[in-house]
């Protein structure tokens, strides 16, 4: 049950495209999402397959046009880049993490480089950066930690802002 949430939620964030003419509301009006019933999904995987989400599936990877919209959970965003040591070095932790946390938050990656409105949109200016973003509707803004994170570290971050 909560592989289709995630899956519903992975899938609202990579269909949003940047536009640039749209505000966020209207940018989560125009997005449609394809809900996959129960039978479906027990068809399509087996029943243990729910409760684990591997490391690689846990991470939604940002194109250039991409938005962030959060729609009932937040989203983490890490902005990285290739040519970054640190962000390397933090990626591995990122993900484990985000296999572990999949049932509430959503999980993104962004090159800085490959994302350079969404950079600009965040205000990232050091990297790595992570970026909890939450649905409008709580009103809260979002939240920034930069630098490295060790796993430990990270978890006590999110503990925190989830």
């Amino acid at each position: 049950m909560k592989i289709r949430y995630f899956i519903a939620a992975i899938a609202a964030v990579a269909m949003i495209g940047c536009t640039g003419s749209k505000t966020d509301s209207e940018a989560a009006d125009s997005t449609a999402v394809e809900m996959v019933s129960a039978e479906e999904t027990a068809e399509a995987e087996p029943a243990e397959a729910e409760a684990v989400v591997s490391d690689e599936e846990a991470v939604i990877e940002l194109e250039a046009d991409d938005r962030i919209v959060p729609q009932d959970v937040p989203v983490i965003v890490d902005f990285n880049a290739t040519w970054c040591g640190p962000c390397q070095k933090f990626g591995p932790v990122f993900h484990k993490v985000a296999a572990e946390y999949a049932d509430k938050a959503t999980f993104a990656s962004c090159d800085v480089d490959v994302c350079k409105a969404l950079a600009e949109e965040y205000n990232i200016s050091s990297i790595p950066a992570v970026v909890v973003i939450y649905p409008k509707a709580t009103g809260k803004t979002p939240v920034t930690n930069v630098g490295f994170m060790d796993e430990a570290q990270f978890k006590a971050f999110l503990d925190k802002n989830l």
